[in-house]
């Protein structure tokens, strides 16, 4: 599971200036990775790095949801979903020259069977399902869960259950090394991390020998380096970068709804965000459509149900026009705060969009004598003081696995590994995301989501903004580019020409 900024999916490939080497790219990103290991580290960013270094038993299709074999050429499964047999995938080594095999798996899965879950968090619900992993010879395992996991294979293809070199996972201080198309160089970090080719990867590559991921925070500079030619890739933040980009003929825009959530989250264990009624105030004083035509344009839809429709289309509300001042100062009142208050808001910074967010939402709750004071802070500062629970308000963004479990369990329920910023839990939000979990009919599962998602309209503990529509920029000699569901871009097909 992985926590969002501005985070991003592209579920298309194509055509996408390039002022680097041949065979080099190099990608702008706003905010620089916080943890190298997959098993640990919750960020896109770091993940995004991870995609091209690790890889698990299985992968998401490019380009898709879909799910296709991985380091696992096939598997099979019985008891009603609670045994898995997966056949590996022979010849394969880690970038440290070891083999992959049944003990490099047995070694990644154990590891957190171990009840070392303060180290290994994300995706603990899924390694709690896990009841043993053992293998008969050095090609086959076989995973045995105590109850059916309606969504084990998704599970199975997040950055959490990569396969990591047992060697290289011991080593102190921490070292990448898994089996993907390229391998861990260098990183220094706030300014670039670098990825070089696996000469040795099991499949066809393009021909990229380097990736360069070069972080500027500077939204001026991302788009000056990818005008001038000095860069070939960055995603694309703001209306503006949109407008000057999509004109130049030099450079391909890719663009596709993404699986992701911003939202505004309210601390329901601090006063006045104890009361409902004040949570509901909220929702009068904001208009999504308008926010999203002002600040994003083509870069985003109003977010008038938690889940991308991508991943749960049935569960598409009517638009909410639900703007009224007035509704919301008669909601300050029956909450007993009818002169207002004050409180904060933290957000992160570097993020088009989402300063202009904070300001025009502090604007409307003056309205209502609400004063904001608005806090922007370095992505990974936000984390920590998010998870400690010392904001009020917060503006956040979450993307993950495309299935609904992965999507509302870790945000609303206090199980180990999951990231409640909200404090928040409702005991019959809880039995129905607990059987979600279970229920493999695909009807049935989808009634259960259904009465979360009433619970959740009801109880107000967050409010979904907008759903991004990710775009990226691209220069036309990069080709081939791959997108995983969960925002990462995927560079093993990519091939860069010398010449336009």
């Amino acid at each position: 599971m992985r926590f969002v900024t501005l985070l991003s999916v592209f579920l298309i490939a194509g055509n996408c200036l390039g002022a680097t080497a041949d065979n080099s790219i190099i990608y702008l990103r706003s905010t620089d990775a916080i943890n190298l290991n997959p098993w640990q580290a919750e960020d896109v960013y770091s993940n995004e790095i991870a995609a091209n270094i690790f890889e698990g038993l299985v992968r998401f299709k490019k380009n898709s949801t879909a799910i296709e074999p991985c380091l696992a050429t096939s598997w099979s499964v019985r008891e009603n979903g609670k045994h898995w047999h997966f056949v590996l995938r022979r010849g394969v080594r880690f970038h440290d020259g070891s083999p992959f095999n049944a003990q490099a798996v047995l070694y990644s899965f154990q590891s957190r069977l171990k009840k070392q879950q303060k180290l290994y968090q994300r995706l603990s619900f899924l390694f709690s399902f896990i009841t043993a992993i053992r293998s008969s010879d050095p090609y086959n395992v076989e995973i045995i869960l105590n109850r059916p996991y309606a969504p084990f294979l998704i599970a199975l293809a997040d950055s959490a259950a990569f396969i990591q070199s047992p060697t290289a996972g011991k080593s102190s201080p921490y070292l990448p090394v898994g089996t993907g198309p390229f391998r861990f160089s260098s990183w220094s970090k706030g300014r670039s991390l670098i990825l070089t080719r696996n000469s040795h990867y099991w499949s066809r590559m393009g021909n990229l020998e380097k990736i360069i991921f070069k972080v500027m925070p500077d939204s001026l500079g991302r788009l000056l380096q990818i005008k001038n030619g000095s860069a070939d890739m960055a995603k694309i933040q703001s209306a503006k970068e949109y407008e000057e980009l999509s004109r130049r003929q030099e450079i391909a825009i890719l663009s596709n709804p993404s699986i992701s959530t911003h939202y505004l989250a309210f601390n329901t264990r601090k006063k006045p965000f104890d009361r409902k009624e004040i949570r509901a105030a909220f929702l009068h004083i904001i208009s999504k459509e308008n926010i999203v035509k002002q600040i994003f344009q083509k870069l985003a839809v109003p977010a008038f149900t938690p889940l991308p429709l991508p991943i749960f289309p049935e569960g598409k509300p009517a638009p909410l026009r639900s703007f009224d001042l007035g509704v919301a100062r008669n909601l300050l009142k029956m909450g007993g705060r009818e002169n207002g208050f004050d409180c904060t808001l933290h957000f992160a910074e570097g993020q088009e969009g989402i300063e202009e967010i904070a300001d025009l939402l502090a604007i409307y709750a003056k309205k209502i004598k609400i004063n904001i004071k608005r806090i922007k802070l370095p992505f990974d500062e936000l984390v920590k003081i998010a998870n400690r629970g010392e904001h009020d308000l917060l503006i956040l963004g979450w993307s993950t696995g495309p299935d609904p479990d992965f999507f509302l369990y870790p945000l609303f329920t206090f199980s180990a590994g999951n990231r409640n910023r909200f404090f928040y839990e409702n005991p019959n939000l809880t039995r129905l995301l607990d059987l979600g979990k279970i229920t493999l009919n695909v009807k049935k599962r989808t009634r259960i989501y259904l009465a979360a998602l009433a619970i959740l309209k009801k109880d107000i503990p967050w409010i979904p903004l907008f759903h991004l529509i990710d775009t990226m920029a691209c220069s036309k000699k990069v080709s081939n580019l791959g997108f995983t569901p969960l925002g990462h871009v995927l560079f093993r097909d990519v091939t860069k020409e010398s010449k336009l």
